[in-house]
């Protein structure tokens, strides 16, 4: 009998090894938000938007455009152009990652948009390579 209750009490603690094997570890590092999709939302609008559309898109709704980088404005602000039009941009030097661009290089930008009609602009956070 005493090996009985024994066991009664071992099994209960048992158990709680076996489900740690499992789930989450905290170790690991989740790959980046912006990353991932870029603002794509999937097989049927794999085209970047054009900035004639981001005059009235939703303020803070999350865009990326591809196009070049024409100018600076003044600070942190530049002017960004592609075949459909243009728009300033707030690239602050963080976004950059390092790199350098001329307005002859092709970039990506990707950011919130915010303002409405022609005093829209795109708070950027990530400048990459297309």
């Amino acid at each position: 009998m005493n090996k009985v209750a024994w066991i009664a009490m071992i099994l209960p603690l048992s158990f709680g090894a076996y489900a740690e094997t499992g789930g989450f570890e905290a170790g690991k590092n989740p790959p980046s938000q912006h990353k991932g999709d870029a603002g794509y939302k999937g097989t049927e609008d794999t085209a970047e938007t054009p900035v004639s559309l981001i005059k009235d898109f939703r303020q803070g709704g999350y865009v990326t455009l591809e196009g070049y980088i024409v100018k600076r404005v003044k600070g942190d602000t530049y002017q960004f152009r592609d075949s459909t039009g243009t728009v300033n941009i707030d690239a602050p030097e963080m976004a950059f990652k390092g790199k350098t661009f001329s307005a002859e290089d092709k970039v990506r930008v990707s950011g919130k948009v915010l303002g409405k009609g022609e005093h829209t602009y795109l708070k950027v956070s990530r400048i990459d390579e297309p």
